[in-house]
């Protein structure tokens, strides 16, 4: 089969490699759409090894089943959640399985992700996807369901205000989200004209571009006393925490859902007098279905990222463009099967 494969640093080659069979418990996907994350583009940083076939954002059909599996049939159409579970560690029987200390992952260490015509996974962490939903909106569900995991982790209820840090696609789909959980007043600010018009147009959210207005004036002119209530910080900056911690109400929160590369010290004195919280936020926790359900009904809408579709032959030019046209591209997606 073809396969997308990465060679380290930004070096990526379609190649013949040999079709997975399942294991026990698992299933093989025929995949007809797998996107492109900002991850994939910084494996080295990450730790991970080549060659390795990468993609964890991956819909498709069930192709072959393995000893043991009943559910789901071949044929039915699904999403991946890229985290294989042990089921046995301390993580996974407490509740928290997402965190497997032993867990597997698409395109990491080893195992083979969805930039092929084909890719393995454990039969339970294949999600039914309903017909409504294309299968380069399916592909998404992923990305949904980790903003989606930001709002559990911050109890988002019904009229709060929130402050998302970054105009990327976590930054669009944090901001649908938000809408659909009934979330008040909703700031996104960026760094990108066009990309917070998108946002803008699409949700009820109020946009700061941040090299040319001050966010802090926006904020004091559109949030209510006593503050904001969730702030999600989804850029991986540094200083971006720092905007969370000066505006959050008492007790406030702030989702530390970027990967923060350089981080700066942080105000220890407010964070101790307003008993603020600051969370992580990393994967996702029975998030799929959930999400899947919103994108079926609208009122999430993933396929509004979608600004590039290629075969896997076309990578290249995908990855060209997600990279030179940033204000304008949110995500790509390759078709295996194209």
């Amino acid at each position: 089969m073809k396969a997308v494969v990465w060679k380290g640093g930004h070096h990526f080659e379609v190649e013949q490699v040999p079709e997975p069979e399942p294991a026990p418990g698992q299933v093989v996907v025929k995949v007809e759409a797998a996107a492109i994350c900002g991850s994939d583009l910084h494996m080295d940083e990450f730790g991970a090894m080549p060659p390795l076939v990468l993609g964890h954002e991956v819909a498709g059909t069930i192709h072959k089943l393995g000893a043991g599996v009943s559910s789901p049939r071949c044929g039915e159409r699904v999403a991946l959640d890229p985290v294989q579970r042990c089921g046995t560690c301390w993580c996974c029987t407490q509740g928290m399985e997402h965190m497997c200390m032993n867990f597997r992952h698409l395109g990491w260490a080893g195992i083979a992700g969805g930039w092929a015509e084909y890719v393995a996974v454990d039969a339970a962490n294949a999600h039914r996807v309903p017909e409504t939903v294309s299968f380069a909106t399916a592909a998404l569900t992923e990305p949904v369901a980790v903003c989606y995991e930001s709002f559990q982790r911050a109890a988002l209820k019904q009229g709060d205000q929130v402050l998302i840090i970054g105009d990327g696609p976590f930054g669009f789909l944090h901001a649908q989200i938000a809408a659909a959980k009934g979330a008040g007043k909703i700031i996104v600010a960026g760094y990108f004209d066009k990309r917070l018009a998108r946002i803008r147009a699409h949700t009820k959210a109020v946009t700061c571009n941040a090299r040319s207005e001050q966010l802090q004036e926006v904020i004091d002119a559109e949030i209510v006393e006593p503050g904001l209530d969730v702030v999600i910080e989804a850029t991986g900056n540094g200083a971006a925490p720092h905007i969370g911690i000066s505006n959050l109400r008492p007790r406030g929160k702030l989702v530390l859902f970027g990967f923060i590369w350089s981080p700066e010290p942080l105000d220890m004195g407010t964070i101790h007098a307003r008993e603020l919280e600051l969370l992580g936020s990393c994967r996702s926790l029975k998030a799929f279905d959930p999400c899947l359900e919103l994108m079926a009904l609208g009122k999430v809408r993933a396929d509004l990222l979608v600004d590039v579709e290629v075969p896997l032959g076309g990578f290249h030019e995908a990855f060209e463009t997600m990279t030179k046209s940033k204000e304008d591209v949110f995500k790509a997606v390759l078709l295996p099967q194209a």
